[in-house]
């Protein structure tokens, strides 16, 4: 029967069910055109997603095959009976789920059907959410620490980074001079940028008091720069309101959330991941680094694996305000001091482009399947 299958395999493509437990991701445009490129490599995708949101409107602008499911129970994985039916209509050759919820569901039904389950991770999750795994692809060394800290096998684990399209990040010059016009940010200016979620530990407050700490050092420069920080979250009021205490509010732009991050990054120069703790991966980086701009991150998650630092930028300690400052204040005073280290963030970012990256999942697939 397995011979049976596996030239069954020989003969078609892969088929795989790809699965999340949610209907809005952050990443959700990235993850989007990994799947599109899986299929133009030769597989067969199909995806299933929450009810609602943006991500099943998403999946049908794209012209992408999808069904949507919602677990009545999310604690309790056997009341996901819909999910047990697409996978029958479906027949997929393996289940890849991506976040903790989609984990334990999937891997529950997938076991149940008999499935191969593959299972990207990533975060930092507890253990009981991957035990149904046959396969992890933490998208860091850092996630794969943690895995293998928690006693799974580093022979059914592999870090495949999360993708990008390289080439939807050129910089666009007319996109550039129109936004900055527009937030009134001359051409003169050094734009510092930084974006995700306003919540504590993004560390924002920390970049807000490196930047202070560089007017206040530097005050020629003053009128030289212009931070924008681009989000919303629960910390937004604290945050605005801390711009004021530290007498930079005409200096800090916070436009709020934005569907597409591109036009920011092209009308900025620098940009800062500021952590308290470790990031998972950030494709934020990658997206900056994509765009041309110099990437300062704090050390620690996967800025680690992406970053080369003082070659395609730089790492601060986590909390160090006065290196990160340090740092900044030493691009803003000598432009030449970026051509270089951009350029290689260009070349570092076309590293983690997505038919590289779906190459590489592809492989994965056809081995996890040689092992069954």
């Amino acid at each position: 029967m397995i011979k049976e299958i596996k030239a069954g395999l020989d003969s078609r493509p892969i088929r795989i069910l790809h699965y999340v437990d949610e209907n809005c991701l952050a990443w959700g445009e990235t993850w989007i055109r990994l799947i599109k490129e899986l299929n133009s490599q030769g597989t067969e995708n199909h995806v299933v997603c929450k009810s609602g949101g943006t991500l099943a409107g998403r999946l049908k602008d794209e012209g992408l095959s999808f069904d949507t499911f919602d677990v009545p129970v999310s604690w309790l994985p056997w009341t996901g009976l819909k999910l047990g039916r697409i996978i029958d209509d479906f027949s997929p050759d393996i289940l890849h789920t991506r976040l903790s919820a989609a984990a334990r569901i999937g891997g529950y039904w997938g076991k149940r059907k008999g499935l191969t389950v593959v299972q990207t991770v990533d975060k930092y999750p507890k253990a009981y959410y991957h035990k149904d795994a046959d396969f992890l692809i933490p998208c860091s060394e850092s996630i794969k620490k943690h895995m293998l800290s928690l006693g799974f096998s580093g022979e059914n684990m592999l870090v495949v980074p999360n993708s990008l399209d390289v080439c939807r990040y050129k910089i666009d010059i007319t996109v550039r001079d129109s936004l900055r016009r527009k937030l009134g940010i001359s051409e003169e200016q050094t734009v510092i940028l930084a974006a995700g979620r306003f919540v504590e530990w993004k560390g924002f407050d920390i970049l807000l008091q490196a930047y202070a700490g560089i007017i206040s050092s530097m005050p020629v420069i003053s009128e030289k720069t212009s931070l924008l920080l681009i989000g919303d979250g629960e910390e937004k009021d604290k945050l605005t309101a801390m711009t004021r205490c530290l007498g930079i509010e005409e200096k800090v732009i916070m436009p709020g959330f934005v569907d597409d991050i591109r036009p920011y990054l092209w009308a900025s120069d620098i940009f800062v991941i500021p952590s308290k703790t470790p990031e998972p991966f950030g494709i934020i980086l990658i997206e900056a680094m994509a765009a041309g701009l110099v990437p300062i991150a704090t050390r620690g998650g996967g800025p680690l694996d992406i970053i080369e630092d003082g070659v395609s930028g730089w790492l601060v300690e986590i909390g160090d305000k006065m290196a990160m400052a340090e740092k900044l204040g030493m691009l803003i005073s000598d432009k030449n001091k970026w051509a270089q280290i951009a350029k290689e963030a260009v070349r570092r970012a076309g590293d983690f482009n997505v038919s590289k990256i779906a190459k590489e999942t592809i492989e994965i697939y056809r081995n996890v399947l040689k092992k069954k």
